[in-house]
């Protein structure tokens, strides 16, 4: 199984949406945080079949979550 980790700005980024569309309706953030998680559940299980963002950074690979693009990488964890 793959484990998701956050950049720390990453982490930073997904507080500041949720605040900012909870300013208007709390319900509408945590489903939106809802559908975040569904699309980390994808990417853990298929990571490699979505979109490569070369043209950003070598190794980069996006999803999108309504507005919102993400941006990730896969990194291979070393085996202890």
């Amino acid at each position: 199984m793959i484990r998701i980790t956050f950049a720390e700005e990453a982490g930073q980024d997904i507080e500041d949406i949720y605040a900012h569309i909870a300013e208007d309706n709390i319900a509408a953030a945590d489903r939106h945080r809802e559908r975040l998680r569904h699309r980390w559940e994808q990417l853990r299980q298929q990571p490699r079949l979505r979109r490569t963002r070369d043209d950003l950074k070598p190794g980069y690979r996006s999803i999108t979550e309504g507005d919102y693009l993400i941006l990730y990488q896969i990194v291979q964890m070393k085996k202890l």
